[in-house]
């Protein structure tokens, strides 16, 4: 099995800071993600940005919902994400833009 890749991008211009991530979240490199927004130095909870994320497998979501779960992540994911619909089947807390989750994450 290939290991799927991601990039993290962490703005710190404001609080709360922004997370975003590209690439793709799946079970050969969720656990490395997970420690990776554990680590960043940040006040909790951070906005992840998921808006450019092109893929998710069941390991992210559980990831995402422990995340999110133990107030380290405010996630967004819009309406217009192809990650949309197996989030909402998944009842995973999202916010649809990223005005909406840095203002939830205040």
């Amino acid at each position: 099995m290939t290991a799927a890749s991601y990039a993290l991008r962490v703005v710190t211009d404001d609080a709360p800071v922004v997370v975003a991530v590209t690439g793709e979240l799946d079970v050969t490199n969720v656990s490395e993600f997970a420690v990776s927004m554990e680590d960043v130095p940040a006040a909790r909870p951070v906005v992840l940005d998921l808006s450019e994320l092109g893929y998710l497998d069941s390991a992210g979501l559980a990831t995402l919902d422990r995340l999110t779960g133990t107030n380290i992540a405010v996630v967004v994911i819009p309406r217009s994400s192809p990650l949309f619909r197996a989030a909402e089947l998944m009842d995973l807390p999202r916010h649809d833009s990223l005005e909406e989750a840095i203002s939830a994450a205040k």
